[in-house]
């Protein structure tokens, strides 16, 4: 049997149609098959059948249509020919037509909070003067170069074989002046002439859902640009647990997370060498952080034992490679470093935050939390750190919901309801589905008015009273319950409505159940009540972007006076950059890795009942009503 694979894909600016032809001769479904052959289908749950994402137009003989197809798809789409990848399979010869997400029109968080350090890189330039080649002298090319080194003050350094193949000409084309860099004893590069002046660095964030990259000068700590991208891996699974499932079959799988997140990071320093025209090769230092599984994975180092009991990965202090050994397109040489991890769930990128946010030099009870797929939350107490990580899933995120899409052009992120329902859309078009920010405002508005109760049961018409007639309306019975109509299809652009189901609901109570029993739990460790807390730090982009009144109202966040609330950014990259901008930051990263506490939750019995409490919405909600 042949299946033939047709999608669009971006080059150099241009969208252009690709097609590749396959046999398969199994039971093996069009998602399994199309990831094997390196061919990407947006499957958020990592397709065990739950999204409904992966949605791909069939032409030819497939199996009988599932139950759970016909609960995600409707009536139309299947008379369309669209099928869920993760269930089609094959019965002769098909064509799969693979529908063009929405990744070019992402709404990354690039920026996050400042912190002014002293600027002192681990990596130096010299410009150093070589004696010239005679006959009465057999040294050879690099043993002079060491010489002119030493006699700067240099301590005794390793020159890369990649460095010798070229050393000879480089050496004469500056006429035996040139410039060395160094990281410690490894030289990085040796360049003709004086360059100095010119000393650069990355510093990225590697998401589970995207990559945010900078690049820096490194005499001034100046970012000259920023650029972000999806995660390649996203197709993948868009969880944490869903990547690790994929990447434990087998050795073929982990290389392709491994590539397709290296191919995002270089994606990233091809656009930074678009913006800035600096050259990737003049790039002689990086330093990325990520939770822990990312950075297993952008190592292509096995995550398989961090998803099993007692969670242990494979490393977890900083670790150093070079650009060549990871695939990274900028000098070969280049060192890069991981920051080290806390713990199986809590990486590098929570601290990155702490090393940002000086969260353990403040004084007094801070509360740290970083929303994403996964919930990290860090609570401190006077420099005393305890940490945790929670499965928030990626409903925050517009995953697993009806009408959820990511934080791109078209999603409703902002709701406010009175006689009516009131939407603010990103990009100013008309609105194609619901992000995360968005769904908690939606959330936090039906609390107030009573359309939810605080079990989360979306109430029918007759239970409610002195609701407006255009309210009333959008509520409605739908196929497992209750449902609210946030977008008639009229004014939604792809036709249909815009809804908000009874099962979303359900999603998003696990999600805010799952990082709210966290902190409690971090709460009850060090004797510390939701009045008592001094700050509450909100990091990454979830938490830039949401309303810190509806979060509140809906239960999502400890019950403290908004005042206390700030947001941080993408500070999980701010502290890679303060890293790779000074070694004493670097130093700290590792210090504070090993002092924080972690805190394993399923260990724990009291974790279920406060998850069990946190589900339930607060009773407080008509106070915030007024």
């Amino acid at each position: 049997m042949q299946v033939t694979f047709i999608w669009h894909e971006q080059i150099d600016g241009r969208w252009s149609q690709r097609q590749k032809q396959v046999a398969t001769g199994g039971d093996m479904t069009v998602l399994r098959l199309a990831r094997e052959h390196d061919i990407k289908i947006d499957a958020t749950c990592g397709g065990r059948g739950r999204c409904g994402r992966c949605k791909v137009v069939v032409q030819g003989p497939l199996n009988e249509v599932s139950d759970l197809e016909a609960q995600l798809l409707t009536k139309e789409e299947l008379a369309r020919g669209i099928r869920l990848a993760c269930y089609a399979r094959p019965l002769g010869d098909i064509q799969v037509s693979i529908p063009t997400g929405e990744t070019e029109l992402l709404q990354i968080l690039t920026e996050g909070f400042e912190q002014a350090v002293a600027v002192e890189p681990d990596v130096a330039k010299e410009f150093v003067t070589v004696d010239q080649p005679v006959l009465e002298t057999p040294d050879g090319d690099r043993e002079r170069l060491l010489a002119a080194l030493k006699r700067s003050g240099g301590q005794d350094c390793q020159i890369p074989l990649g460095i010798m193949n070229s050393l000879p000409e480089v050496l004469r084309k500056g006429n035996h002046q040139v410039t060395v860099t160094r990281w410690h004893n490894h030289i990085v590069a040796v360049e003709s002439g004086d360059t100095t002046d010119e000393l650069f660095g990355l510093a990225f964030d590697i998401g589970t859902t995207t990559v945010v990259g900078g690049l820096i000068d490194l005499h001034q700590g100046k970012e000259l640009a920023v650029a972000a991208r999806l995660n390649g891996q996203a197709a993948y699974g868009a969880d944490v647990i869903s990547r690790v499932e994929y990447a434990s079959n087998g050795t073929s799988q982990l290389k392709r997370l491994q590539q397709a997140v290296v191919d995002t990071l270089n994606g990233v320093v091809a656009e930074l060498h678009d913006k800035t025209g600096i050259c990737p090769k003049k790039i002689c230092r990086v330093v990325l952080v990520g939770n822990t599984c990312m950075q297993h994975l952008a190592l292509g180092v096995s995550p398989t034992y961090i998803a099993r009991s007692p969670y242990t990965p494979a490393f977890s202090h900083r670790f150093d490679v070079t650009a060549g050994q990871l695939g990274l397109a900028v000098n070969p040489e280049a060192p890069v470093t991981f920051l080290p991890n806390v713990a199986g769930f809590v990486g590098a990128d929570t601290v990155g935050v702490v090393v940002a946010t000086g969260l353990a030099s403040r004084n007094g009870r801070v509360l740290m939390v970083d929303i994403g797929t996964n919930g990290e939350i860090v609570m401190s107490h006077d420099g005393r750190m305890v940490s945790c990580s929670t499965a928030a899933g990626p409903a925050l995120e517009g995953a697993q919901i009806s009408c959820g899409m990511r934080a791109g052009e078209g999603a409703i992120e902002f709701v406010e309801i009175g006689e009516d329902i009131e939407v603010r859309v990103i990009g100013q078009t008309r609105p194609r589905g619901v992000c995360g920010s968005g769904l908690i405002d939606l959330v936090a508005e039906l609390l107030k008015v009573g359309i939810i109760d605080e079990t989360g049961r979306l109430q029918d018409t007759s239970e409610l009273e002195g609701l407006s007639p255009k309210l009333l309306e959008r509520i409605r019975a739908g196929e497992a319950g209750n449902e609210f109509v946030v977008v008639w299809g009229k004014d939604a652009a792809h036709g249909s409505d815009v809804v908000l189901t009874q099962r979303d609901i359900r999603e998003l109570q696990l999600a805010k159940g799952a990082i709210r029993a966290g902190t409690m739990i971090l709460q009850k460790i060090l004797g510390i009540k939701d009045e008592d807390i001094d700050e509450l730090l909100l990091a990454g982009a979830f938490g830039n972007y949401i309303r810190k009144e509806s979060a509140m109202q809906m239960g999502l966040l400890p019950q403290v006076s908004l005042d206390k609330v700030r947001s941080v950014g993408n500070a999980a990259r701010v502290g890679a950059r303060l890293c790779l901008i000074s070694q004493t930051k670097l130093e700290e990263a590792s210090r504070l890795a090993k002092a924080m506490g972690y805190v394993e939750l399923s260990g724990r019995p009291d974790f279920q009942e406060a998850f069990m409490d946190a589900m339930l919405f607060p009773r407080i909600t008509r106070e915030f009503a007024r």
